[in-house]
């Protein structure tokens, strides 16, 4: 075998160095690769009405770096790609950005997981050429269908199967909530277990300065200080871009050069690329004159430059992600050519100052390039330090360094998120030995930490202040349960729980999460736990009801049970019978008590029915009664028209023969009748049966005419006085005594038979006349009247006849109390009211 020669070897070693050497330069140099989804379903309709969505999409366009990648898909049921990925170019992003005003908000759906899956793009194994990165926008949650259980089912599918594919495949996924109604949760774990970050936009208007934040989380850009309106731009920058917001569309930006030029949108330059929008403008200048520039616009704190430039700021130490608790070491060093600057002249010049900004408004600065006593730091490797540990508390960091070299001046921010918690606990509840037992599972939050280094120990206290020690048990499907026993006095136990281990960053960590509280409190000891002050309080008035304020009339009825109903039977110790004799007696116990039972209800039934055939048929028997009555009182009244027709009928007979006037008539009428001779009235005359020795009942007679030879035969009503049954009542009216002089009852009687006979009604008028009166009510004299016709003979008949019309009455009433015991009478008070 050949051994080659020295020269040979030396130049092999030579090459193998310069290949790894030109492997780590690679590595170094891995481009961006975004990939951007932006939500188009119907609710950003209501979440971002501007439509913001599109200026924003273009401004992550324009801030991708040049030979980057860059694509668009927008997601709603469907997914489409409307900016395939490729290269980044001055060319390119002029026709990408047009393509994005396609993004509106027509979708049905938030297909989230097919919008990962085409955004991978079939890419299984990580490059190492490439940073990929996802950039996910939505203002909802997963949701495929209107079933909830498909929508539950597909969420779990990305957690479980689509995140760790991408994972797998060197994605980290940024995720954007576009307002509060978002599920952010969900948001935050795809974003945790890739390595990415996760932020809130509560409306579009924040939109732009989320974007930014995503681009910077990507391409890592390199500033120059903005300091107000001014900025330093040194001979080692190949380009500066500069991101100015508006306040102000009416107002033109301008940039001014060191040698006075003033470029604007309308006023350009070949080595100047300008992008505007209404809320931003994104100017680009190639190959800038070195100096002092200045801007010309709204002032706004999100201003800023940023540069390409030999000459970079490199800052390493800070992750996406970091605990409470856990030890950082930011490092930060000027890099030429990919090569730290250890030269010291060159860092001697240099004034770096540290600063750390917390979401709860402390700022943290300090000097790396000085130490404790004021004295120059000049590191050998060319890189600066500074550890970090109490400030890293639970929420939103920024670091930021900035280098003034004297010729030239860089700034760089970090955006950094620090976690409480890493464990998901929940309280559950299992049965042991009749009891139930208490205990708590922690599920850690994959991203955060190495779930195979892990150590948990729970404290646990009781009511009293006593305290236990759990450790954590593993499960099977990776999570831990703490028993939590009831070892001391009952009531709500606490328990805090202590996590140790690895972080996902390789770090170690220790830190405390809770108290989470366990209830052992008896159900008892609810209504007993009381505030001891409110013994001392005076008692509250108590407020009674009174059932007799709200009696009202009605009938009293006591109801007993049946006699056949046996009393419930009282539970006693069973004795210890015989097998064969309990089991034979027990079916014929409990078919009787059956039978009981169901002959209670029968009678029960029976007398239901019973009770509503009886109530039926008396309301029969009365409505019988009534109109049986009706049709008596109707018979009298016409066979009293009738008679009356036959009386006028004779006495036009001889009227008509007459030729002389008759004589005048001798007509008795009693001195207290009131004579008027209206034309349209009647005269109320008072006629006797026999003169002066019966009993006169008042009637309508017609007006006497003068001419009558033969005086007139009055009207003798023959008819029976009106009798009342047993079971009728009357209904009286004190104000029809007072009414019998006016226009009513017998008058209008005699009216409508004067008129008939001057106009020969016929009988089909008569009838219509008869149901007219059948309709007026039925009158009864009262004391005025009977004091009229007190001295006449017939009147102490009358008097009698009335005087036993409440006897009669009261009999009626005797006869429903005796018919209906406990029956209360003054339920019929309204209509039968008593006499003074």
């Amino acid at each position: 075998m050949k051994v080659p020669p020295a020269s040979g070897l030396v130049l092999i070693v030579l090459l193998w160095a310069a290949c790894f050497a030109a492997q780590g330069v690679y590595a170094a140099d891995a481009q961006p690769d975004m990939r951007v989804l932006v939500d188009i379903s119907g609710s950003m309709k209501k979440t971002d009405p501007q439509n913001l969505r599109v200026p924003a999409a273009k401004l992550l366009l324009n801030l991708a770096k040049d030979k980057s990648r860059f694509g668009v898909w927008s997601f709603g049921q469907y997914v489409n790609n409307l900016v395939p990925v490729d290269t980044v170019s001055p060319e390119w992003k002029q026709p990408a950005a047009a393509k994005l005003e396609a993004i509106n908000s027509a979708g049905l759906f938030t297909n989230v997981g097919l919008a990962l899956e085409r955004a991978a793009m079939g890419q299984t194994q990580p490059d190492p050429d490439w940073e990929r990165t996802i950039v996910l926008l939505s203002d909802g949650m997963v949701d495929i269908s209107k079933d909830p259980q498909q929508n539950e089912a597909e969420k779990q599918r990305i957690l479980q199967e689509v995140i760790p594919q991408l994972k797998k495949a060197g994605f980290r996924i940024h995720s954007v909530a576009l307002s509060t109604g978002a599920d952010q949760a969900f948001l935050k774990s795809i974003a945790l277990q890739t390595g990415g970050s996760f932020s809130l936009a509560r409306n579009a208007d924040e939109l732009l300065g989320v974007f930014v934040e995503a681009s910077d989380k990507v391409n890592l850009p390199e500033q120059v200080p903005l300091e107000g309106d001014s900025f330093t731009i040194d001979e080692s920058v190949n380009e500066f871009t500069a991101l100015i917001f508006r306040k102000s569309s009416i107002k033109e930006t301008q940039l001014i050069s060191p040698d006075g030029v003033a470029y604007s949108l309308s006023k350009g330059s070949r080595n100047v690329s300008w992008f505007a929008d209404k809320q931003y403008d994104l100017i680009t200048v190639y190959n800038p004159a070195p100096g002092t520039w200045k801007v010309v616009a709204d002032l706004d704190p999100s201003n800023r430059v940023t540069v390409v430039s030999d000459l970079k700021l490199t800052m390493g130490g800070l992750p996406e992600n970091v605990l409470e608790g856990e030890r950082l070491t930011m490092t930060m060093s000027m890099d030429e050519h990919g090569r730290a600057i250890t030269n010291p002249n060159f860092l001697e010049l240099m004034d770096i100052t540290f600063r750390q900004e917390t979401s709860s408004g402390e700022t943290f600065e300090g000097k790396l390039s000085e130490g404790a006593g004021g004295e120059k730091v000049v590191p050998t490797d060319g890189i600066y330090s500074a550890r970090l540990g109490r400030t890293i508390t639970e929420g939103e960091h920024s670091f930021s360094v900035l280098v003034d070299g004297k010729t030239f001046k860089r700034k760089k921010t970090v955006k950094m998120t620090v976690h409480h918690e890493v464990l998901k606990v929940e309280t559950q509840y299992r049965d042991q030995d009749g009891q139930v037992f208490r205990y708590l599972m922690a599920e850690p939050i994959e991203g955060l930490i190495n779930p195979e280094a892990i150590e948990i120990v729970a404290q646990i206290s009781d009511s009293n202040g006593e305290r236990s020690i759990q450790n954590g048990v593993a499960e099977e499907d990776g999570r831990y349960r703490i028993d939590v026993p009831a070892f001391g006095a009952l009531g709500e136990y606490e328990v805090l729980i202590k996590v140790a281990g690895k972080s996902a960053n390789g770090k170690d960590y220790e830190l405390v999460q809770g108290p989470y509280p366990v209830d052992y409190t008896p159900l008892g000891m609810v209504a007993d736990n009381r505030d001891p002050l409110a013994d001392n309080q005076p008692p509250l008035p108590v407020e009674t009801f009174d059932p007799s304020a709200m009696e009202i009339p009605s009938l009293e009825v006591e109801e007993l049970p049946p006699d056949d109903i046996p009393p419930l039977p009282e539970v006693e110790p069973e004795p210890e019978p015989e097998p064969l004799l309990a089991e034979g007696e027990l079916p014929l116990v409990v078919e009787e008590e059956a039978s009981e039972e169901g002959t209670n209800w029968l009678l029960l039934a029976g007398v239901f029915i019973i009770g509503n055939i009886l109530v039926i048929g008396g309301g029969v028997y009365l409505y019988i009664k009534f109109v049986r009555h009706t049709d008596e009182e109707q018979s009298r009244v016409v066979e009293e028209i009738t008679q009356m027709q036959q009386k006028k009928a004779e006495q036009k007979a001889p009227a008509a023969a007459a030729a002389v006037p008759p004589p005048d008539l001798d007509i008795d009428f009693d001195s207290g009748t009131e004579m008027d001779f209206g034309e349209d009235e009647a005269t109320e005359i008072r006629t006797a049966d026999s003169p002066l020795d019966e009993p006169g009942s008042t009637v309508i007679a017609p007006t006497p005419a003068p001419v009558l030879e033969q005086p007139e035969e009055t009207y003798v009503n023959e008819a029976p006085p009106l009798e009342l049954d047993d079971d009728e009542m009357i209904e009286v009216e004190d104000d029809f005594d007072e009414d019998l002089d006016e226009d009513h009852g017998l008058d209008d009687l005699d009216m409508m038979l004067s008129e008939q006979e001057g106009s020969q009604q016929t009988e089909e008028q008569l009838n219509q006349t008869i149901d007219e009166m059948l309709e007026q009510p039925t009158v009864f004299p009262d004391a005025g009247v009977e004091a009229d016709v007190e001295n006449e003979p017939g009147a102490e008949k009358d008097k009698k006849t009335e005087k036993d019309l409440p006897k009669e009455a009261e009999q009626d009433e005797g006869g429903v109390e005796d018919k209906y015991p406990g029956f209360d009478n003054d339920e019929f008070m309204l209509d039968n009211p008593s006499k003074e």
